[in-house]
């Protein structure tokens, strides 16, 4: 027996279990590879007439499961020597059953989206009752079932952020840069909360991360100055600003922000 029949036995050989255990389209498949087998590859008695009785087999199981008959009513049936026309049966039964996967994993999507929705707003309801240790148990909790939505952590991060408790937003969005490591709008987003914080020297580190990703973005520069302004570094404001101006000329807050360091610095 060649290895391409010898591997279309095997699998035509898992076929009953592959059917009990709802593995309906590699069972189909396997089948429609048997069956184009035996009208097409030449085969000894023996090899035939084990792919036959497999093929019927596995035609009778299909027949009798009731998941494939309500979802797909016409009765697969077997007679030897009509493989094509068992070919073309399994052909219409794969159609349904892969358009059936589909629209099953869309409503496995839709029912986690709501899902994630709900959560998310039941956390945000606990943070305006001020009940703050469930607020972090539903976001925790949120964030472990979807542990790579980035955007979702930085939902969780706004929402804290709008609760004004800065140290658990800053964990969100530290778990979101860890996600997505090449978002400059997230570093940005940190860069302000650090500097809410004041803790300057790690907001500034943030900056810099974000004008590395985005180099030509002029609120990245204009940000970071306003960060020097608060820790009366004027020159390096002052360059930021006019970095931010020379991006944008119709800047009009970078160009305050440039006067401003100017008077700081007696110019």
């Amino acid at each position: 027996m060649s290895q391409d029949i010898s591997n279309i036995r095997r699998a035509l050989s898992r076929v009953p279990t592959d059917i009990k255990q709802g593995n309906f389209i590699s069972a189909v498949k396997s089948m429609r590879a048997a069956s184009g087998a035996l009208y097409r590859a030449p085969m000894m008695r023996a090899e035939q007439e084990e792919f036959v009785r497999l093929l019927g087999d596995g035609a009778a199981l299909l027949r009798s499961n009731k998941e494939i008959t309500r979802i797909f009513p016409l009765a697969i049936t077997y007679v030897p020597g009509q493989e094509k026309a068992l070919s073309e049966a399994l052909d219409q039964l794969l159609s349904v059953l892969e358009e059936n996967a589909t629209e099953g994993m869309r409503d496995a999507m839709l029912k986690m989206e709501e899902r994630k929705r709900a959560m998310l707003e039941k956390g945000r309801e606990e943070l305006t009752a001020g009940t703050h240790d469930e607020a972090r148990a539903t976001f925790n909790l949120l964030l472990r079932e979807f542990d790579s939505d980035s955007d979702l952590a930085v939902e969780a991060g706004e929402a804290f952020i709008q609760a004004g408790l800065y140290s658990d937003a800053l964990q969100f969005l530290n778990r979101a840069a860890a996600i997505t490591p090449d978002s400059a709008n997230l570093f940005n987003r940190l860069g302000i909360l650090l500097r809410r914080m004041k803790v300057f020297p790690e907001a500034e580190q943030s900056f810099h991360k974000a004008l590395e990703l985005e180099p030509k973005e002029p609120n990245l520069h204009f940000n970071l100055g306003r960060l020097y302004v608060d820790m009366e570094k004027w020159a390096n404001a002052l360059k930021c600003a006019e970095a931010a101006q020379s991006l944008d000329p119709a800047f009009a807050e970078a160009a305050k922000l440039a006067a401003y360091c100017k008077r700081q610095l007696g110019q």
